[in-house]
């Protein structure tokens, strides 16, 4: 075989070559763009073998659990929903914690009690209570009429207060409404009895009372209060005890 017999073989060849090569571009072109791929049997085994192959993978894929509900499903208590935590949870608000009790953690004594809501106070009255009503008011008593007051002779000790009986006598109005303001009269006459002491400056002092009848102990105090530190003129000595009978009678009509 000549050179040129080559040449032409070998011409024919690669002709033959594109040909094939356009015509597996044009199959390709023309086959969908997606689609399961078709199944391709081996060249080699038996028909039988193919089909227990198929039969498996059917099964499989049939047996196979379905987890697309699992996957899609919510947690966040929506409806239809698994709660979060079946056997319970412990959580702290402020730190965003919140882990799962386990199935033999779900009675623990060592939890922490589940919060209680708060009791409405009780402190308020009911609406429909009645107010209770003020404490009756008592009328303002009536001052008793003021006594006649005669001051007796006093008594000295240590000395005289010359200007003790005229002292007293300027006293008598007030003492006579100490009486009626506190009281007056307990019986249908009354007395006070007093006893003090005057120094150099001419005072009633350590007023006291000895004794009273026909008056009350509110009376009383008020004349010992009257007294108190009451200019009553210079002693002769230093101190001078004075004693003297204060005599109560009703007012004349």
């Amino acid at each position: 075989m000549n050179r040129k017999s080559l040449s032409a073989k070998g011409g024919k060849l690669l002709t033959a070559s594109a040909l094939g090569l356009a015509a597996l571009a044009s199959c390709a072109g023309a086959a969908p763009a997606s689609g399961p791929a078709p199944i391709v049997e081996p060249l080699t085994g038996s028909t039988a073998a193919s089909d227990d192959a198929v039969e498996a993978a059917r099964r499989d894929k049939h047996d196979a659990p379905d987890r697309s509900a699992d996957a899609g499903a919510p947690s966040d208590g929506g409806p239809g929903a698994a709660p979060r935590c079946p056997y319970g949870e412990l959580s702290d608000p402020h730190r965003g914690f919140v882990r799962c009790l386990a199935p033999d953690e779900r009675d623990a004594g060592w939890l922490p009690p589940q919060p209680q809501p708060t009791p409405p106070s009780t402190d308020a009255p009911a609406p429909s209570a009645k107010a209770p009503e003020p404490p009756p008011v008592a009328p303002p008593a009536v001052a008793a009429p003021p006594p006649l007051v005669d001051i007796g002779a006093p008594k000295f000790e240590n000395g005289e207060v010359p200007r003790t009986e005229k002292a007293l006598t300027k006293a008598a109005a007030d003492i006579a409404k100490c009486v009626a303001d506190h009281g007056g009269l307990t019986a249908a006459t009354g007395s006070i009895k007093i006893q003090f002491l005057v120094r150099n400056r001419g005072r009633a002092e350590g007023v006291e009372v000895l004794s009273a009848k026909g008056v009350g102990p509110d009376a009383t105090a008020c004349v010992r209060v009257l007294l108190k530190n009451k200019p009553i003129g210079p002693p002769t000595a230093d101190p001078v005890g004075v004693t003297v009978t204060i005599s109560l009678k009703p007012p004349t009509k």
